[in-house]
């Protein structure tokens, strides 16, 4: 082979040994199996993040259940689905130096300020959405492609959210009761809209006992489950 054929041969080659043609192929590999796995890792960590979404819910409820409980006076959950924060009320209406404060629970729900009463303030706010689930992803409700399985084990169902709120009230013992007194159950169903089946939850409390449960769709049996 003379000196040109020899160094037409060298010129395929890189200096670590690869062929030029060896080189483009591993790059064209690599990038292929970049457009797959990106979009795949960016649906996994939507599903991670609003897996929380349910779970910050549930936390909030407990809390205020836990200070009606430990403090003996009545606090309101309260979520605003237009800006997609959870506030937690206290009503203040035991123990108070106001002695006009030191009402029962029923009158707070039969209050025209209610959940705002004179007496209450908003000890806790927390945004459900976020940097890792963006607000405009979080619906309220059962997303339409599950519809049909939209009531709960324990026989509950999306409650209205009249003015685009929830309130749920704990009194002292822990239960959520009506103005009349008697035990209501109230349920909030969520999703993220851009992945609506793989990550609708719900959130129920049993009035009697104020018990907080979540719940996930799971769509191999096509309903909510614990």
């Amino acid at each position: 082979m003379n000196t040109q054929a020899i160094e037409e041969t060298q010129s395929w080659h890189s200096s670590s040994g690869r062929s030029i043609i060896e080189t483009l192929v591993v790059v064209t590999i690599a990038a292929i199996l970049g457009v797959v796995a990106v979009p795949q890792m960016i649906t996994a960590r939507r599903l991670t993040r609003s897996a929380a979404l349910p779970r910050e819910v549930v936390t909030q409820l407990r809390f205020a259940k836990q200070q009606a409980m430990s403090q003996r006076q009545a606090f309101t959950f309260q979520y605003d689905d237009s800006t997609k924060q959870i506030s937690i009320i206290d009503h203040n209406n035991n123990g108070n130096t106001t002695s006009s404060c030191n009402v029962a629970g029923t009158a707070i729900l039969a209050d025209s300020l209610y959940p705002n009463t004179a007496c209450s303030t908003t000890v806790l706010t927390v945004p459900l959405g976020g940097g890792s689930v963006p607000a405009s992803e979080i619906s309220i409700g059962v997303p339409s492609a599950i519809s049909g399985a939209s009531t709960l084990d324990d026989t509950t169902a999306p409650t209205s959210l009249p003015a685009g709120k929830l309130y749920i009230t704990f009194q002292p013992d822990g239960s959520v009761i009506d103005v009349n007194g008697n035990p209501v159950n109230r349920t909030l169903f969520l999703y993220n809209n851009v992945v609506p089946t793989q990550t609708a939850a719900a959130i129920s409390v049993l009035g009697a006992a104020g018990r907080v449960k979540v719940w996930r769709y799971s769509s191999s049996v096509n309903k909510y489950a614990e």
